[in-house]
């Protein structure tokens, strides 16, 4: 972690916020969610191989590594409880669109990232509460602009404008959890114990959203 990565990392992020944003209250091309998630992936990639900074690698196979178990959490709730229908997608992984498996991966890097920067100096519970309320509250807005894109949306559940109650609570379960996951992964330098963590996460994006649509659908 130093200085030049921290750049990437809060530019990037803000990058993210203004072309979801334009996406969804302007342009209103889904296809957009597709070029801002893999750019991200590809940004983040080259910066691996010129840097060669060991921790970015951990944090993409971190996130990306949530995908395996995410691939049945999207079926789940498209074909089974029928709460979520994907509008668009470049392609699709069994139910799940391109730009989902690569927005985990981008957006679980940028969480784990802030949150191994400012934990040393805020403390675990604290660095986790802060992260979680403000990435909860980014990820929803995302929501929102996703179905003003024509992207995706959600049905028979109760909503805060057009984000499913369902979705914010997994939200912020998802991320507390991966903020204490990069707590017991950080000092492990192995990327099979990041693999790991990262299915540990995406069993917990299954179990959470489950349990949740069963409480506030």
């Amino acid at each position: 972690m130093n200085r030049r990565t921290d750049l990437l990392v809060g530019i990037s992020m803000a990058l993210v916020v203004i072309g979801v944003s334009l996406t969804g209250l302007l342009f209103r091309w889904p296809w957009m969610f597709s070029l801002i998630a893999w750019l991200m992936v590809a940004l983040y990639l080259v910066y691996i191989g010129i840097s060669r900074n060991p921790l970015f690698l951990r944090l993409l196979v971190f996130a990306l590594a949530c995908n395996l178990p995410q691939l049945l959490t999207d079926f789940y709730h498209a074909r089974v409880v029928r709460t979520l229908i994907y509008d668009y997608s470049l392609f699709k992984v069994l139910d799940t669109p391109d730009y989902i498996v690569a927005g985990w991966g981008f957006a679980f890097l940028q969480l784990g990232y802030l949150f191994l920067r400012l934990r040393p100096r805020l403390g675990t519970g604290l660095t986790t509460a802060l992260i979680t309320a403000g990435g909860t509250l980014v990820h929803s807005w995302y929501e929102e602009m996703a179905y003003q894109a024509h992207a995706w949306r959600y049905l028979d559940a109760r909503m805060i404008g057009h984000v499913s109650l369902w979705v914010i609570l997994s939200f912020a379960l998802i991320i507390a959890t991966i903020c204490l996951l990069l707590a017991w992964l950080e000092r492990r330098k192995h990327l099979a114990w990041w693999a790991l963590g990262g299915v540990l996460n995406g069993i917990g994006i299954f179990t959470y959203s489950a349990l949740a649509v069963a409480l506030l659908r």
